[in-house]
């Protein structure tokens, strides 16, 4: 026992009090003994300290160990009461295990008090042990129910903030947006915003992905409303140009003394339909162009949006596709390609995600978007999903 008993004994006797403090000596039990031997002191006793266990001689003046019981019971307190007398019968002793008792010992075999003090005081600890456990367990639910309706909620948002699939559909009818987060949130996200002829299209992955991801998500999305929608700037390269700034800004990296990396990766279409023309720029992103059977890839510049930037001025370069009737495009993050493939355990890797993407060919947008959901499962298997995933086709 790590720190001494402390027992209250209801006794009257003093003889019979020296008896068990003898046996209590030679068990080598560390205690501290408080004696009552009337019904106004044990109360004290009760409130003034918690005792670890409660032993009781039967019969005193105006008062005995089934009214204790009662005491005990009524103050809800759950001690280990053991009943000590000179002698009993088996119809008492059942009345005292039925009020409460936990066992009953006789003042002529007080040999058994010390192991039965130790087999009650362990059962009290454990008891005490499973409850705190219990109580520790009921907090962590509240807490995993509250986290989990703020993700939810926060969902909710998020997913609010997207283009609808009907948004699409409405501007490009041959178009699949594959948007698969690894958590409940996403790090990934797409943008749209149409004017007359031309549309702007981005597709970002941002540093990390849940709830961090998805505030850098947050961040992307009002700063590209802020430069187009409310700015008019439509130029893919002076986008990313705003964007980046925008992004350094917020999170305080122009400043010397800043150590954070955060920031996104990100493809931007400007797709003009009266030109027929295709203006992109692509931030460590590229721009996958299906033109005649043939997927050509088209390279973003390698300068991530936001993070530590040791240039002292960074342009972004645009590139401009013309288009014609069955072309396609598609902007992608790296979740797909980078997943992990249960019988290989190896990435699919960018070129195979081509070769996938040029077997399509031929097909509908919605076709494609179908096989691509059943071949991430079927490449996945039963792998953790590594990382949020998003793809958007577009044919002409």
């Amino acid at each position: 026992m790590d720190k001494p008993l402390n027992i209250l004994l209801l006794e009257d006797n003093s003889a019979d009090v020296e008896l068990l403090q003898r046996e209590l000596k030679k068990s080598y039990i560390p205690h501290s003994l408080r004696v009552v031997d009337n019904k106004e002191d044990f109360e004290k006793e009760l409130k003034r300290a918690m005792p670890d266990i409660i032993l009781a001689d039967h019969s005193l003046p105006n008062f005995n160990s089934i009214e204790a019981l009662s005491i005990v019971k009524e103050y809800k307190l759950d001690i280990p009461f053991i009943l000590i007398t000179g002698s009993v019968s088996e119809e008492f002793a059942a009345e005292c295990m039925k009020s409460g008792a936990d066992d009953y010992i006789l003042k002529s075999s007080l040999i058994r008090l010390p192991s039965t003090i130790h087999n009650f005081i362990s059962k009290s600890n454990l008891k005490r042990e499973k409850a705190t456990i219990e109580e520790l367990h009921q907090k962590l639910q509240i807490a995993h129910k509250s986290i989990t309706d703020s993700v939810n909620y926060a969902k909710r948002i998020q997913d609010a903030m997207l283009p609808s699939k009907e948004a699409f559909l409405k501007i490009f009818p041959q178009s699949a947006v594959i948007f698969s987060p690894k958590d409940t949130l996403s790090g990934d996200f797409y943008w749209l915003s149409e004017n007359e002829n031309k549309i702007i299209i981005a597709v970002a992955d941002c540093t990390g992905h849940g709830i961090p991801g998805a505030l850098m998500s947050m961040i992307g999305n009002n700063l590209l409303n802020e430069i187009v929608n409310v700015n008019g700037i439509t130029s893919p390269k002076d986008i990313l140009l705003k964007l980046n700034r925008g992004v350094c800004r917020i999170l305080n990296q122009n400043h010397q003394e800043t150590t954070t990396q955060d920031g996104m990766d990100i493809a931007l279409c400007l797709v003009d339909n009266k030109d027929k023309k295709i203006e992109f720029a692509g931030a460590n992103r590229p721009l996958y162009f299906l033109k005649n059977g043939v997927i050509n890839v088209i390279k973003g510049d390698q300068l991530g949006i936001g993070g530590i930037q040791p240039e002292l001025f960074r342009e972004y370069t645009s590139h401009e596709i013309l288009f014609e009737p069955g072309d396609a495009i598609y902007l992608t993050t790296d979740g797909y390609s980078d997943q992990f493939g249960e019988r290989k355990n190896k990435k699919m890797l960018k070129k195979n995600f081509l070769k996938l993407l040029n077997s399509f060919k031929g097909l509908s947008m919605e076709e494609q978007e179908k096989r691509l959901n059943e071949w991430k499962g079927i490449w996945q298997g039963s792998l953790e999903q590594t990382d949020d995933i998003l793809i958007v086709g577009i044919k002409f």
